[in-house]
C-alpha cells in the first residue's frame, strides 16, 4: 500500500465473524492501489456494497414484519433511518478529527480527505449487515459473541471520544467569533465553525445509547444488559486515538 495512505488505516477492526460475513458480502480488493484516487475509490466502493449488503440482510428481518407485525415493522424501519443518520455523523466526524488542530483551532485539507471515513462506513454496514442477518436466522448466539467482542474495546473508545470533545470544546472556547478567509488550504475555525463542528461530536456520542434502547425494544425476551451490549458494538468503533495529542492533519 501506498505510504502516505498508511495513515488512513483505522486500528479498530471487528469482530472477526463480522469480518467474515463482511469478506463474504464483498471481498476487499486484492490488488494494492496505484494512487490516492485509486484506493479511495476502492474504499468508497467496498464501503457502497457493504451498505447494500446491510440493507439486504435487514430486509430478511422487515420482510415477514411487514404483514406479522406491522407495530415491530414501523419502529425497525423508524430504527433504521436513525442508525443511518447517526453512522453519517459519527464517521464524518472521525473523518474531520484529522483534519482539525485543536491546539491551534485550524482546519486543513489533503489529498487523503474522505479515506477515514470510508474505511469507518465499511465497519458500521458490516457490523449492522451481521447483526440482521443474525437476527433473521436467530443467531442470538452469534450476536452475543460479536458484542462481548466490542465489549472489550468499548471502554477505551468511549474514554478516547471525551476526552477528544474536551479538547475541541477548550478550543471552542478560544475560536474568534469572525475569521478572515484564508487562500490556503489551512483554515481558522469560528465560534460558530466550533459549534457545529462539536454538535456534530455530541450527537457521535450521544447516539448509541438512545438507539441501543430502542433495538432492544424489539428484541425478542431481550435481557437487562441488552443496550449496554449493543450501546458498546457501536461506540466501540468510534476511534480517536490518532488523533488525540497528536496536532495537524494526517
Amino acid at each position: 500500500m501506498l505510504p502516505l495512505l498508511l495513515t488512513l488505516v483505522l486500528s479498530g477492526t471487528n469482530p472477526p465473524p463480522v469480518e467474515a460475513w463482511a469478506q463474504k458480502a464483498c471481498p476487499a480488493p486484492k490488488k494494492e492501489p496505484d494512487s490516492n484516487v485509486e484506493f479511495k475509490a476502492a474504499l468508497e466502493a467496498r464501503a457502497t456494497c457493504l451498505k447494500k449488503a446491510m440493507n439486504q440482510s435487514i430486509d430478511r428481518v422487515l420482510l415477514p414484519l411487514k404483514k406479522k407485525d406491522p407495530p415491530a415493522f414501523k419502529q425497525w424501519m423508524g430504527l433504521q433511518a436513525d442508525y443511518n443518520r447517526w453512522v453519517a455523523d459519527a464517521c464524518a466526524a472521525i473523518e474531520e478529527a484529522n483534519w482539525v488542530d485543536v491546539s491551534t483551532g485550524e482546519r486543513s485539507m489533503g489529498t487523503g480527505y474522505g479515506g477515514t471515513e470510508q474505511e469507518c462506513l465499511q465497519r458500521q454496514y458490516a457490523w449492522r449487515g451481521f447483526y440482521a442477518d443474525a437476527w433473521a436466522r436467530g443467531g442470538w448466539k452469534a450476536i452475543a459473541a460479536a458484542q462481548d467482542a466490542y465489549a472489550q474495546q468499548a471502554p477505551k473508545r468511549e474514554d478516547g471520544l471525551r476526552q477528544y470533545q474536551q479538547k475541541a470544546q477548550a478550543a471552542a472556547a478560544q475560536a474568534p467569533v469572525q475569521v478572515a478567509q484564508s487562500d490556503t488550504p489551512s483554515q481558522q475555525l469560528s465560534r460558530d465553525d466550533w459549534k457545529d463542528y462539536n454538535g456534530r461530536l455530541e450527537r457521535a456520542a450521544s447516539g448509541p445509547q438512545a438507539l441501543a434502547e430502542r433495538q432492544c425494544a424489539l428484541v425478542p425476551k431481550a435481557d437487562a444488559s441488552c443496550a449496554q451490549g449493543f450501546r458498546a458494538s457501536l461506540t466501540a468503533q468510534l476511534d480517536f486515538s490518532d488523533v488525540l495529542g497528536a496536532p495537524g492533519s494526517p
